[in-house]
């Protein structure tokens, strides 16, 4: 049996993301987990969002909030999303520290 890590893109937390970042990036990187998982295989599937950035200060900035308050607002925000569509991590995190 083979090991695998599946990851995808990052998402930014600068706002809630719309399905094309969905589609594009997240749904691939589950299907082949599931897969793989259903070979099989072992699969650690992990993703996340980037915290950091230009992007998420600005936003933050627009508003009203401070970066660290947004940040953590906009990550709960997009894992329920994610929960919501049935993608399955082993790890979802974030680059925050």
């Amino acid at each position: 049996m083979k090991r695998y890590l599946i990851t995808s893109a990052l998402p930014y937390v600068n706002t809630v993301k719309h399905l094309g970042n969905l589609v594009s990036s997240l749904l691939p990187a589950d299907i082949y987990a599931r897969y793989l998982r259903q070979r099989g295989e072992e699969v650690l599937a992990v993703c996340g969002t980037d915290d950091h950035g230009t992007p998420a200060e600005v936003s933050a900035l627009e508003a009203g909030m401070p970066v660290e308050e947004f940040v953590e607002q906009m990550y709960m925000k997009q894992k329920e999303i994610y929960e919501q569509f049935g993608l399955s991590y082993d790890l979802f995190s974030r680059t925050h520290t």
